[in-house]
């Protein structure tokens, strides 16, 4: 019997490498990225485990049953994030944010207390760009926080996409200052908290940028001296 040979893998890439070097760096990289997004999936399903059980430790009886029940449709569990963002929100000693989506509301708080209420917008979910580099947008929940606080001198690299968006011409300076208003909140996301502009594409009173929500500029202006990077900001 002839001896088996071990299949030649490592010099077999190496010529692929070497025919087609940008094809394989490309495949590589895609390996990486999923790979990469595996693990924070992983971690963000541990994450809101842990979460989970923290929020149904302080329930009562009654609202740990009412969770379960929503808990069994994968369709509802959206219901669970916002009641956990909720519930964080009342419960947070610090001072805050807390953005009531579906009655509109901008909230200043400090465990359940509210300092103040601003109306707010919430832009549109949207898939926005051009595949491959598509990307879906959609109105925050849960919990983020406030990564930067920007005035109207603040040059906003305003994305190509937004002016495809509004059906106007992209200019060769796309850095407008003050297109996100007098103030602005830039949370760690990249999502946007944003007063009306009177320059730039988001200057229309009947345009919010997806995936972000818009107030007036005298409303953030009122808590402007409030609001410091790293402050929690609850969607819900």
């Amino acid at each position: 019997m002839a001896p088996r040979v071990a299949p030649r893998i490592a010099p077999r890439w190496l010529e692929l490498w070497d025919a087609y070097p940008r094809i394989v760096t490309g495949m590589a990289l895609g390996i990486a990225v999923l790979l990469l997004m595996d693990l924070v999936v992983l971690y963000k399903r541990v994450q809101y485990g842990l979460e989970l059980a923290q929020m149904r430790g302080a329930m009562t009886e009654t609202e740990r049953r009412r969770v379960d029940a929503i808990a069994t449709s994968d369709g509802n569990r959206l219901a669970i994030a916002v009641e956990l963002a909720r519930r964080q929100a009342l419960g947070d000693t610090a001072l805050h944010l807390s953005v009531d989506t579906q009655k509109g509301l901008l909230c200043l708080e400090r465990q359940g207390a509210r300092l103040r209420e601003v109306p707010v917008r919430l832009g549109r979910e949207a898939t926005v760009g051009t595949p491959p580099d598509a990307v879906l947008l959609v109105p925050p929940l849960g919990k983020r926080s406030v990564a930067r606080v920007v005035d109207g001198s603040y040059r906003w690299p305003v994305p190509r996409w937004v002016f495809v968006d509004r059906g106007l011409p992209v200019p060769g300076d796309r850095q407008i200052p003050g297109a996100l208003g007098p103030v602005a909140i830039i949370l760690d996301s990249g999502a946007l908290l944003y007063s009306r502009p009177a320059v730039g594409p988001l200057s229309d009173v009947s345009y919010v940028l997806p995936g972000s929500v818009r107030a007036e500029a005298p409303e953030l202006e009122a808590i402007r001296a409030d609001l410091q990077p790293g402050m929690a900001v609850y969607f819900h």
